[in-house]
């Protein structure tokens, strides 16, 4: 069955940035963390990208969004009955979260020596490799 949801909230939870330590002479390394939470009516779903550059070990840019998302009274039925959201669910909003901040990177980048190093594409089957199992509330 498919999960019927809207984006419904995104927020720029931290943000920082470092553009003079960056050098051109050295490779710039990109990290990501995904989390997950739910409401105990399933009925919202959060997804938080974690992003960070380096280079040399030295903190070039740190991001952490939080994107909110309502599900409809189906999927959140669905969601509770199963006492799970599929894996499969879970790479969809991520791969929504990680668009949402890789123009969220651009924006606070413009004008920086930071703007050119373009967030890339994550494969989050690597990244995200589990359903998230949670307990349903009790009736």
């Amino acid at each position: 069955m498919v999960i019927p949801f809207r984006i419904r909230q995104i927020k720029t939870q931290q943000f920082a940035m470092f553009p003079e330590i960056l050098t051109e002479i050295n490779e710039v390394t990109i990290e990501s963390q995904f989390g997950f939470g739910i409401n105990k009516n399933a009925t919202d779903v959060r997804c938080t990208t974690k992003i960070s550059y380096r280079q040399d070990e030295k903190l070039l840019l740190f991001t952490e969004v939080l994107c909110f998302f309502s599900v409809m009274e189906d999927g959140s039925k669905q969601i509770l009955t199963q006492g799970k959201i599929d894996v499969g669910f879970l790479r969809y909003l991520a791969t929504i979260a990680t668009g949402t901040v890789r123009g969220i990177i651009h924006t606070k980048t413009e004008d920086t020596a930071l703007n050119p190093v373009v967030l890339p594409p994550i494969n989050l089957v690597e990244v995200i490799k589990e359903d998230f199992i949670f307990s349903p509330p009790k009736k």
